[in-house]
């Protein structure tokens, strides 16, 4: 078969020069480059395409879980005039493709300035989404959505200590912030999936905090902030620090709770300060902790 059948287009004077095999080596590349160059083009456009397209699903993703966060009214069990606020951004968002999480969110409930509750919502199928709630309050406290009351946990979801050897709480909000990553790093926690056969790992602290406050309007407490525990980017363990009037003068103090349905155990150094069993799947809504799955997004 003839040059004139590969290369129809190419000078005779040039289809000559492809003797040498150099020369026809270089016009072959050419030749391939010119014809992969419009596919190449074609293909950016389709992965432009798909990628506008995921930040879309993203985007409407994160207004259906807003919109299920903020359908829950929550208030002091005493005082139910008396309505916690929700953070309008999500303190997280995170996936967690080994359990096949494909998205989520976190969204903190606060009263004057400290938080109250949190919500994590999750979706295995981009349609229905699982509600896990955890109290962060010292007192009782209700949900309601609708006007029906989805949980009221009987007693409160966290209790404070004071961390005897940490320093006194410094002036500023910037080197406060600095001591209590500090003091998170001396805390550890580990988690144990649901199934019996299941072994314990080790949760990784993130360094930033979920949520952090200054309670202007509580004279008891000076500044706080929540850390969390993660398996990937998926809290499971959560730390609360409050610098908390303590005499004249403040003092750090720390809580401890679960963000999962599996057991968390948490350790400062060596000494192991709080525990929790494996989730019974109760939906019982006088718990601490309450796992709703598969809740419909509310229509907008």
């Amino acid at each position: 078969m003839s040059l004139d059948h590969f290369y129809p287009n190419i000078h005779l004077a040039e289809r000559k020069d492809m003797r040498n095999p150099m020369r026809a080596c270089y016009l072959s590349v050419s030749v391939v480059i010119a014809l992969l160059v419009p596919i190449m083009f074609v293909c950016s456009l389709h992965a432009l395409d798909d990628d506008g397209k995921k930040d879309e699903v993203r985007e409407q993703q994160l207004k259906n879980m807003k919109r299920s966060a903020a359908q829950h009214v929550l208030s002091p069990a005493d005082d139910r005039k008396r309505l916690f606020k929700i953070q309008e951004n999500a303190a997280m968002r995170w996936s967690n493709p080994i359990v096949g999480v494909k998205d989520g969110a976190i969204y903190v409930w606060s009263d004057r300035g400290r938080p109250q509750a949190i919500i994590k919502l999750y979706t295995f199928d981009n349609e229905l989404f699982s509600h896990e709630w955890q109290s962060l309050s010292e007192s009782t406290i209700i949900a309601e959505r609708e006007g029906k009351i989805v949980w009221s946990p009987s007693e409160p979801g966290i209790a404070f200590r004071e961390l005897t050897d940490a320093p006194k709480p410094a002036e500023s909000a910037a080197e406060r912030l600095r001591q209590m990553k500090t003091l998170a790093g001396k805390f550890s926690s580990t988690y144990t999936p649901i199934p019996k056969e299941a072994k314990p790992f080790e949760l990784r602290l993130l360094i930033q905090p979920l949520f952090r406050y200054e309670a202007s309007d509580d004279k008891q407490c000076l500044d706080g902030a929540i850390f969390a525990f993660s398996n990937g980017t998926d809290p499971q363990g959560l730390l609360l620090f409050e610098a908390r009037k303590s005499g004249e003068s403040y003092r750090y103090y720390y809580a401890f709770a679960k963000m999962a349905s599996g057991a968390v155990i948490a350790k400062y150094g060596d000494k192991e300060i709080y525990t929790a069993e494996k989730y019974d799947f109760s939906r019982d809504p006088k718990k601490t902790f309450l796992l709703l799955p598969k809740q419909p997004v509310p229509k907008e």
